[in-house]
C-alpha cells in the first residue's frame, strides 16, 4: 500500500479538441459532473485528442480523469507537453511524446461505470502550458467530465486505520399520516474519511495548512487513497469537496493530527 494523494487542481483557462460532438472542450476544467465533453464517434479503431491550455506554464506530476462514460480496458491514453515558448497547441511537433498507458486506473469499473484514469510523470514533475491527453480506443467515442491537472502532495506518514468509507444518499423516505411510503430517489454520492495523526510540522507548515486556506469547504480536490497498481484502484478515487472543520490539533511534540472527510461527485 502506497500513501494517499491528495490533488488541487490548477485551473484550465480553454481547451481544445481534436473532434467534438457534445459540450466543449473547456467543460473538463469545471465541477459539474453532468457536465461534460464527448468527442466525434468513430466507427473504427482512432485516437482522440484534447488538448488543456492552462494560461501560462505550470508545474504538474498528475493527471486524473473523471466521468469517462463507456470506457474499458481496451482504450489507453498518453499525455504530451508543451510550453508557453514552444508554441501553440495547434504546432504537434512541440509536444514531449509521451508513454502510452491503460487509460482505466483500475480493471474493476465503479458502480457508476463512469471511468477514472491516473496518469503520474514518469520522473520529476513537468513543466508546460499546454497539456495534451491523446485517448486510443477500438470504436465510438470518448467522454470526460472532469480532468483535474496538478502536483499531488503525498504525506511522509499515511493516514492511520479507521478509516471511513460510505455513501451519502439526497434521497429521502418516509411515511405519510396514513402510513403510505414517500420515497424521493436521488443521486447517492460516495464519502470518505481520512485521519492523518503523523503529519510533521514542517508538512503543515509548507503544504497542508496552505491547502485548506485555498479549497475551505468551497473548492474539490482529488484524491487517491491507494495510488499503487491494483484493480481496485478506479474505486480508491475520490473527487469532491472537504465538509466538517478544517484544521490541524498539535497532537504532540512531533506530530499534527488532521481529519479529512471528503464528499465525492464522482
Amino acid at each position: 500500500m502506497a500513501n494517499a494523494w491528495i490533488v488541487k487542481p490548477l485551473p484550465i483557462t480553454a481547451a481544445f479538441a481534436s473532434s467534438t460532438s457534445v459540450g466543449e472542450p473547456v467543460f473538463v476544467g469545471n465541477d459539474y459532473a453532468g457536465v461534460v465533453w464527448t468527442s466525434a464517434v468513430a466507427a473504427a479503431s482512432s485516437s482522440h485528442a484534447l488538448v488543456a491550455d492552462m494560461g501560462s506554464d505550470i508545474t504538474a506530476d498528475t493527471i486524473m480523469v473523471f466521468g469517462a462514460a463507456g470506457a474499458t480496458t481496451a482504450w489507453t491514453m498518453s499525455i504530451d507537453v508543451a510550453t508557453q515558448a514552444q508554441g501553440s497547441v495547434f504546432n504537434p511537433g512541440a509536444y514531449t511524446a509521451g508513454n502510452v498507458q491503460q487509460f482505466l486506473a483500475g480493471s474493476e469499473m465503479p458502480t457508476s461505470r463512469n471511468g477514472v484514469s491516473v496518469w503520474q510523470a514518469p520522473g520529476a514533475a513537468i513543466t508546460g502550458r499546454y497539456w495534451r491527453i491523446v485517448i486510443g480506443l477500438p470504436s465510438g467515442a470518448a467522454t470526460i467530465a472532469r480532468m483535474v491537472i496538478g502536483k499531488r502532495i503525498q504525506l511522509d506518514r499515511n493516514f492511520n486505520y479507521g478509516a471511513a468509507f460510505g455513501v451519502r444518499d439526497l434521497g429521502s423516505l418516509d411515511f405519510s399520516a396514513r402510513g403510505v411510503l414517500l420515497r424521493r430517489r436521488a443521486k447517492k454520492l460516495r464519502t470518505v474519511g481520512l485521519t492523518f495523526s503523523n503529519i510533521r510540522k514542517a508538512e503543515v507548515e509548507a503544504v497542508t495548512q496552505p491547502l485548506l486556506e485555498q479549497i475551505g469547504n468551497t473548492e474539490m480536490v482529488a484524491l487517491l487513497t491507494d495510488p499503487a497498481p491494483d484493480p481496485q484502484r478506479q474505486n480508491r478515487a475520490y473527487y469532491g469537496a472537504l465538509v466538517g472543520d478544517l484544521g490541524h490539533t498539535w497532537r504532540n511534540a512531533a506530530a499534527f493530527e488532521a481529519k479529512a472527510n471528503l464528499v465525492s461527485i464522482f
